[in-house]
């Protein structure tokens, strides 16, 4: 890390800090944060959600064709989970920041 490095983290701790004094400014960081989340989350679903649909494809027998489907379901259920639980985590924490 150079030093350039370390200057600009602390400008931008010192930015999110003052900014997450006022309550609104608050409110903005989780909302920000949770929506940077969520939409990390949905293209890394759907880039994991791509690569199963190209093993369904790339399938030969019936064995590869049931750990294909079995894939994409699982990343469906977890890709869905996690994502929700963030959304559900961002939305308890504007709550709770709110007098």
């Amino acid at each position: 890390m150079r030093l350039w490095h370390l200057s600009a983290i602390i400008l931008m701790l010192g930015l999110v800090m003052a900014i997450a004094r006022d309550p609104v400014g608050c409110v903005a960081l989780i909302v920000f944060v949770t929506g940077l989340g969520e939409v990390i989350l949905g293209t890394t679903a759907i880039m994991a959600l791509f690569q199963t649909i190209g093993a369904l494809g790339m399938a030969r027998g019936l064995l590869q064709h049931g750990q294909a489907v079995a894939a994409t379901t699982f990343v469906l259920v977890l890709a869905t989970g996690v994502m929700s639980l963030w959304l559900f985590v961002g939305a308890w924490l504007v709550r709770a920041a709110l007098p």
